[in-house]
């Protein structure tokens, strides 16, 4: 756990406990060797509140939203507790991630330097070889050299489109841009990955919201006045607007274009019958196992294409460098 929520759990935990918030500030300064601690100190001292202070500290950005949404509906230690409770859920299940496609991405990057040390290593010292023993290559060996620059070249080519389109959208969704947005929705895979996002961030804040026993509407309403600064106000917004026009949140969700069929069943289930609001829990928990099976048949694909690329690879070096060697060698 880093500094940051370290803290905040030292913090949220002295509230709990009767102490006051200055006094909490103080102990957790104590406690951690934490440089904004002070600094919020003195801004509680000139009488400002601890709510705009956290909200306008460097503490992580995915505690800060939360914070501003739970603010308004918990006491302060409640409100903390609650945001970095997801916060450390999300961080948890990103660090599974990381270490799921560490071993893939070693192995492309080994690739990728495997392919420049051919072209700019091996290649040059053969080429001399063959001059110097006056070898002629054949047809197949041009090929296989020219495939050799070229691949490389492709697989800079496709990494960089990819973050270039991956950076494009993070920045489209900092920046609520809904026509790019809309854009990429035109596109099988952003889609499936948008209506993911969408659906899951609605599901978490919506099924909070269930818990104070408000309808659908009021929910709507609530979270479209509150997301101002959220990336799903892309979605609220519309969802709002249509609504105040009389249309029915199942029609709406009928044809919404950024939320997925999953979400949608289990909304479904829940408007059947309101009491059972776990619905949107199992939506939560059943959108995580299918992310790791997206994963896992992502890389069940990935490496094995890899060590088989990396074999086809050693072998045309072998065939097209190597075997007209050894036979220029057994000559002399």
């Amino acid at each position: 756990m880093n500094k940051e929520y370290l803290f905040l759990k030292n913090f949220y935990g002295l509230l709990s406990a009767g102490y006051s918030i200055e006094e909490s500030l103080l102990i957790c300064s104590h406690i951690l060797h934490y440089s904004p601690i002070q600094s919020m100190i003195d801004q509680l001292k000139q009488g400002e509140g601890i709510e705009s202070i956290l909200l306008q500290s460097n503490l992580p950005k995915t505690f800060r939203e939360y914070f501003a949404f739970f603010q308004n509906k918990n006491c302060l230690s409640e409100a903390i507790e609650k945001s970095l409770n997801i916060c450390l859920s999300k961080q948890d299940y990103q660090n599974q991630l990381k270490s799921k496609l560490t071993y893939p991405l070693i192995l492309f990057v080994f690739l990728f330097l495997f392919s420049l040390f051919v072209i700019f290593i091996l290649l040059p010292n053969v080429d001399q070889l063959f001059s110097s023993f006056g070898i002629q290559k054949s047809m197949f060996v041009e090929i296989v050299y020219k495939l050799f620059y070229v691949l490389p070249l492709m697989l800079v080519v496709i990494c960089s489109v990819v973050i270039f389109l991956v950076f494009r959208l993070l920045i489209a969704l900092k920046k609520k841009s809904f026509r790019v947005i809309e854009r990429y929705l035109r596109y099988p895979l952003f889609k499936i990955c948008l209506k993911k996002y969408f659906s899951l961030k609605f599901a978490v804040y919506y099924n909070e919201l269930l818990k104070e026993e408000m309808d659908s509407a009021t929910i709507i309403s609530v979270l479209n006045d509150q997301m101002t600064h959220n990336n799903l106000k892309i979605v609220l917004y519309e969802m709002s607007n249509r609504m105040n026009d009389g249309e029915a949140l199942e029609n709406i969700l009928e044809d919404f274009e950024y939320l997925d069929e999953l979400f949608l069943t289990f909304f479904k289930m829940y408007m059947k019958n309101p009491k059972e609001s776990y619905s949107l829990n199992h939506y939560i928990d059943f959108t995580y196992q299918q992310i790791d099976i997206w994963v896992a048949q992502f890389l069940k694909f990935l490496v094995p294409s890899i060590y088989c690329f990396v074999a086809v690879f050693v072998i045309t070096i072998y065939i097209s460098i190597i075997i007209p060697m050894m036979n220029v060698i057994s000559d002399i």
